[in-house]
């Protein structure tokens, strides 16, 4: 499978020269937030853009029942709210924090100012807004043409691609996830996707160890998802 989303995990403060990132920083105000704080809820005006310092994101959108619909998770180095912000649109989901994580809060001129001033950051901008698209699109015909094995599988090697760790042939997500955040990334149940792991287990494609996974064969996995038309 050629679904590679490396941009989608690019640590932006990596790229900035010191004397843009002394920008940024100057022209920002940093925040805190413990775990399980909300950052921004739908509906919230979207004249700001994140960046995580460090900590983890959780990007989601709620149903009118409470269930929870997990858009992505976001990292140490990665920007989030930029549709909105560029858009000039509210926000369409919510953001919380899932561990202790610190932000800089950045204003919609500040982020247009700091593209003037390093056009390879507006590119790398572009491409991160792509990568993201292409992603969302995948996830969506998933929804429409996987069944839960597959949308499962298709999920496991995006995670693997985004924040997976080669050892020796197989790849280990190394975040944690529980099997409730996987359901709610799939548009399953927590149950349901307990027993999908337990047969990928079985069948010698994963190994699971505590909330880890670890991809043992994927291009096996990668033949469980079915061609979409």
């Amino acid at each position: 499978m050629e679904k590679k989303w490396y941009l989608d995990r690019i640590d932006i403060l990596k790229e900035l020269s010191e004397e843009d990132r002394a920008f940024l920083t100057k022209n920002a105000i940093k925040k805190y937030y413990e775990k399980g704080c909300c950052i921004f809820s739908s509906g919230d005006p979207g004249n700001r853009i994140f960046l995580i310092q460090e900590g983890v994101v959780k990007i989601y959108d709620l149903a009118e029942s409470g269930k929870e619909s997990i858009f992505w998770f976001r990292y140490q180095g990665e920007f989030f709210g930029l549709a909105e912000a560029f858009g000039g649109e509210d926000r369409m989901c919510f953001a919380e924090a899932v561990e202790p994580t610190s932000i800089f809060v950045i204003r919609r001129e500040v982020f247009e100012e700091l593209l003037k001033r390093n056009p390879k950051i507006a590119l790398i901008v572009i491409k991160i807004l792509a990568a993201r698209m292409r992603r969302l699109g995948e996830a969506l015909k998933a929804l429409h043409f996987q069944d839960l094995r597959g949308r499962l599988a298709q999920l496991l090697l995006s995670l693997g691609d985004v924040c997976g760790v080669e050892m020796g042939g197989k790849i280990m997500i190394e975040r944690k996830f529980t099997h409730q955040e996987l359901a709610d990334m799939i548009g399953a149940t927590r149950q349901r996707v307990t027993e999908a792991l337990n047969n990928l287990v079985k069948d010698g494609l994963i190994q699971c160890d505590g909330k880890k996974v670890m991809l043992l064969d994927q291009k096996r996995l990668s033949m469980i998802i079915q061609p979409s038309h």
